[in-house]
């Protein structure tokens, strides 16, 4: 091997450890509609953000390739210097759909320039439509990203941010995998069981209570009639007295 091409081969090795420094690889194909490839790394940073903090950039790749790689679940981290084009949620909606396109993650979009924050995620809410058993309902996601973006400090320094950000994400669609997957215990199902059989006891109970306060309120409506006594001597065999009528009636004329 000539000198040249030792040099090249060692420029090479360094390219490409840069490449993975900034979370991202030469795309080998193109995604739809013109949009480049997913990074390998979960993490695409073209204008290296991630530089000053390189442990940062690793910790949080480490972290996405493995809710991957355990659920199946994909969440891509892109950084942008600044959007002109188009806006974070724009851009965080165009590649959801081209990088994640059967629903099974999301894309968070971080503007360095506004400091601006974009997540495009999948809209489906039935369980039932769902043909990639990794994909996640969205009220379910939506309340992920609640508590995620709820528990982290945007005030701190962006790589920070950003770090602790996808850190609580990734956890909290781990332990919603892992909820999911996991029978509920037995003890759990029995106290179920109970309450379901004392609840149907307390409908049963309350509507029998029902249907006699009901019948009793139809019982105390009704409204009894007495004759007023009167002052009369007994009469053929009559306590309160009586009267005889005779009436007579004429033969029939011929």
């Amino acid at each position: 091997m000539t000198r040249f091409h030792k040099m090249l081969a060692v420029w090479l090795c360094w390219g490409i450890l840069v490449l993975q420094s900034h979370g991202q690889v030469l795309p080998e194909t193109s995604a739809p509609h013109g949009v480049q490839a997913p990074p390998v790394f979960g993490v695409l940073d073209t204008g290296g953000f991630f530089n000053r903090n390189p442990g940062a950039l690793k910790r949080i790749s480490e972290q996405l390739r493995k809710l991957e790689h355990d659920c199946g679940y994909m969440v891509y981290l892109v950084v942008e210097p600044v959007l002109i084009a188009s806006s974070a949620t724009e851009r965080a909606a165009e590649l959801r759909q081209a990088w994640v396109p059967d629903g099974n993650g999301l894309v968070v979009v971080f503007e360095t320039d506004s400091r601006n924050l974009a997540i495009g995620r999948d809209l489906v809410d039935k369980q039932s439509e769902f043909k990639n058993l990794a994909r996640v309902p969205t009220y379910e996601t939506a309340a992920i990203l609640s508590r995620a973006m709820g528990d982290t400090d945007p005030r701190v320094a962006p790589e920070v941010y950003l770090e602790a950000l996808m850190g609580k994400i990734t956890a909290e669609f781990d332990a919603y995998f892992k909820r999911r997957d996991t029978p509920p215990p037995a003890a759990r199902s029995m106290k179920i069981t109970l309450l379901v059989i004392g609840t149907l006891s307390l409908l049963g109970l309350g509507a029998i209570g029902l249907g006699g306060l009901m019948r009793h309120s139809r019982i105390a409506g009704v409204q009894s009639f007495r004759f007023p006594p009167v002052n009369l001597p007994e009469r053929l065999q009559a306590p309160c007295g009586g009267s005889v009528t005779a009436r007579r009636f004429a033969p029939p004329t011929l």
